[in-house]
């Protein structure tokens, strides 16, 4: 038995229950999307495993070399290497390779923001 169902059983017909009632759909309605909440996407986990090689303190211009290198490690040694493929910083923006959406591009901000998310997630 659902929870609107035992309302409408429960209770008499009157303005407020057809009140509690809409109040429980809406809860219901929410309820489903908190299953399906946003995780961390494929790139804050892939940044989240570089932090730890940059030594000294996390700077976003440490995390570009470091994306830099990636990149060079990617074209020297193949995809399976690295998903950054290139770091241009006249245009600022990086290119990855997202497993499943394919070639992605970010701009510089919102490296820095993932890079915010990553330093208060650690």
């Amino acid at each position: 038995m659902s929870i609107t169902s035992y309302i409408e059983q429960t209770c008499p017909p009157s303005p407020e229950r057809e009140e509690v009632l809409t109040l429980v759909r809406l809860g219901l309605s929410f309820q489903k999307q908190q299953r399906i909440g946003k995780r961390p996407g494929f790139l804050k986990g892939y940044l989240q495993e570089l932090l730890p090689k940059i030594e000294g303190p996390i700077t976003f211009d440490r995390l570009l070399q470091e994306l830099e290198l990636e990149a060079a490690r990617r074209d020297m040694y193949g995809e399976e290497e690295s998903p950054i493929e290139k770091v241009d910083r006249v245009w600022e923006t990086v290119v990855y390779h997202h497993p499943k959406t394919g070639r992605q591009l970010l701009s510089f901000k919102s490296i820095r923001n993932k890079l915010s998310w990553c330093k208060a997630n650690q």
